[in-house]
């Protein structure tokens, strides 16, 4: 009995190691939320190649509920928007859920204190919910994706609201066209 419960620990340690090595070669997600500096390039090309973000966009902050693809089931924001996405089991089709931070209503967190469930983000786009982000309370980087959304989101929203009143407020001489 003793020998088969030393096996059973040596395969659960060689396990994870090969897990950790996996995720430290970029191979396969980590069970973290990941900045987008952190985020292995070769995940980057296969988000592009799905579909699911374009090239000139850039990764802000990155997490997947996926255990072996980055492509499954995601959820990011960029510089240009935030996005969730995930893949039927059953009709193998992919499900892309966005918002530009221009249509963003509202942000709400829904922080979780068990080691066991995720944290929710929730998006509103003109009051209603519209989708939400589900991130990993590991090392509480949950609180860290949620912080950084909202500085992202109010930053893009400040923009977006100068260049309304800029061109708002632009003159043009009716009378003396150029």
């Amino acid at each position: 009995m003793f020998k088969f419960i030393k096996s059973l620990f040596f395969f659960m340690l060689l396990l994870g190691a090969v897990n950790n090595f996996l995720i430290f070669i970029g191979q396969i997600p980590d069970e973290k939320a990941v900045t987008g500096d952190e985020l292995p390039d070769s995940a980057k090309l296969a988000l592009i190649e799905s579909g699911i973000i374009s090239e000139d966009e850039k990764i802000e902050y990155y997490y997947s509920e996926g255990i072996l693809s980055f492509v499954d089931y995601g959820n990011l924001f960029t510089d240009i928007r935030v996005i969730s996405y995930e893949v039927d089991q059953e009709s193998d089709s992919r499900y892309v859920y966005y918002a530009h931070y221009g249509d963003i209503s509202d942000i709400k967190f829904n922080k979780s204190d068990s080691l066991l469930d995720d944290s929710v983000i929730e998006v509103y786009e003109n009051g209603d919910l519209s989708f939400f982000l589900v991130v990993s309370n590991k090392g509480n980087l949950d609180e860290a994706f949620y912080k950084k959304l909202v500085q992202v989101w109010k930053s893009k929203k400040e923009e977006s609201n100068e260049l309304i009143i800029r061109f708002l407020t632009s003159s043009i001489d009716l009378n003396n066209p150029k």
